[in-house]
């Protein structure tokens, strides 16, 4: 019991470090806050990704598993978080906010995240969503007297809530049809509707949290409404946790259903009898509402929250297409290592780019339209140089990992018959580039009105002291984030697992 306590010694680690935040954010003054504990909360979450090397493929009392594919996933949402703390610091310190609880809230949506990973029954990831959730509704609200806030929170809060019911009930009726909450329980005999149904509505609550068509209606005025450091938080790590555990029931379910021995290690190969139909047409229709309404909403818009909100839309759908390969509706295989590679240079890529994205957007963010930042980049071109290389990742361009997840991904989907959908992913793809590309353009294009106030706060003063006492952890981060991605383009097998 003890030995296999070590692998949760991440989620460990990442729960300390948030209690510790918030039982020492008081003694701090409000400057001082600002300046220790996102310090304190990036230890603490270096901590965490110590412990994963140490972290071994079991699982614990069938509540929790650890195995290569989720040691990957949870390295990624630790990098994400890391991102999320140094942009936290940079957005609260420069509106001199007075309050620190954010930091211990960001880390314990993080452990949420970590626990929705790595959960393999239905009462632990249900706990594990709530545990992400309730942190993510205070962080989007924290501006308690901006409107769009307190819009986005009420809209986030509502509809989550409403979804969580939804899951739940879905969890009920999978427990009255196979009398247990373990993914992988045999469904007794006569109640495969029950069973059918229920694993419907937790698709859906999964589907929601991941933000992906046609549950998507709460992104863009959530991820307006949060500032860019969180909505990059949002992109990110909350997606991991929620297509992680949507991976994890797709494979529970095919071989319930089938009737197969339990398989809890994401990094095999699992082959079953008679692949459902219905869910097969389920995850195409998906797949395609999300990719259609993400590639052209993201066209019309301005704002780079809404932008890459419907980025997360598209994207999406491109990630739940590897629920379907290498060939699942001809010999009922799946191997989700394309999946998950795709997974992680998204949430990298989004991380890093919104993290870059709020060093460059004025107090408030009310500097983050693509009118508005025309130029931010020759200014600071450390970060936006970053910013580009994850923008070109999100876009598909190589050298950079995410031509390479394309590739993979587009690729197994024309080996599993489904041509098809890979051309108009391909094409939709190329629509939505236009958008990323459009943001790096307008960081390094010339600025109209050069004799516009070239000051980060916006305030038309000097703010250079600032800059050095809060800038380091982020410009640290949006580096790592960058380097990661060329790195694991360079080596897949960092992050492609299978």
């Amino acid at each position: 019991m003890l030995n296999n306590l070590v692998y949760l010694l991440p989620v460990i680690f990442v729960v300390l470090g948030g209690m510790v935040a918030l039982a020492a954010e008081p003694f701090f003054d409000d400057e001082n806050k600002h300046k220790v504990l996102p310090w304190v909360s990036a230890f603490f979450i270096a901590l965490g990704v110590v412990a994963l090397y140490y972290a071994k493929t079991e699982t614990l009392l069938s509540l929790y598993a650890m195995d290569p594919v989720r040691r990957v996933l949870c390295m990624a949402i630790l990098l994400c978080a890391f991102l999320g703390i140094s942009g936290l610091q940079w957005t609260l310190g420069r509106e001199k906010f007075k309050g620190g609880e954010a930091y211990g809230l960001m880390l314990l949506a993080t452990s949420g995240a970590l626990l929705m990973t790595q959960a393999i029954d239905f009462v632990a990831l249900f706990i594990a969503m709530e545990l992400t959730s309730f942190p993510i509704y205070a962080l989007v609200g924290i501006r308690r007297k901006d409107i769009n806030a307190n819009e986005g929170v009420f809209k986030y809060f509502v509809s989550g809530a409403v979804f969580s019911a939804i899951f739940l009930y879905g969890v009920s009726l999978i427990y009255g049809a196979t009398g247990s909450t373990h993914f992988c329980g045999h469904v007794l005999s006569g109640r495969e509707a029950i069973y059918g149904v229920g694993m419907l509505f937790v698709i859906a609550g999964l589907l929601f949290k991941a933000g992906a068509a046609p549950l998507h209606f709460w992104v863009a005025d959530v991820y307006t409404g949060a500032s860019v450091a969180v909505t990059g938080f949002m992109a990110a790590v909350v997606k991991v946790g929620a297509l992680a555990a949507l991976g994890t029931v797709w494979v529970s379910v095919l071989v319930t259903r089938s009737g197969a021995e339990a398989v809890w290690n994401l990094a095999e190969k699992v082959t079953i009898a008679n692949p459902s139909k219905p869910l097969f047409y389920v995850i195409v229709v998906v797949a395609l509402l999300s990719m259609v309404i993400g590639a052209f909403s993201g066209l019309a818009q301005k704002s780079v929250r809404r932008i890459l909100a419907f980025s997360a839309v598209m994207n999406a759908g491109f990630i739940v297409i590897g629920l379907l390969v290498p060939n699942y509706l001809g010999k009922g295989e799946i191997q989700m290592g394309p999946m998950f590679y795709f997974l992680i240079t998204y949430a990298i890529a989004s991380a890093g780019a919104l993290t870059g994205i709020a060093y460059m957007s004025g107090r408030e963010d009310h500097k983050e339209n693509l009118d508005e930042l025309q130029g931010a980049g020759r200014r600071r071109p450390f970060v936006a140089l970053g910013v580009a290389v994850c923008l070109a990742s999100l876009a598909g361009l190589p050298p950079v990992a995410g031509f390479l997840a394309k590739f993979t991904l587009f690729t197994e989907a024309f080996n599993a018959d489904l041509g098809w959908l890979a051309a108009i992913g391909f094409g939709l793809s190329l629509v939505a580039a236009v958008y990323y590309l459009r943001i790096a353009y307008v960081l390094f294009a010339p600025k109209k009105d050069e004799g516009e106030s070239k000051c980060c706060c916006g305030e038309g003063k000097c703010c250079g002291q600032f800059e050095a006492t809060y800038v380091y952890l982020l410009r640290f981060a949006v580096a790592v984030a960058a380097i990661s991605l060329l790195v694991i383009s360079v080596r897949p097998a960092l992050a492609l697992i299978g």
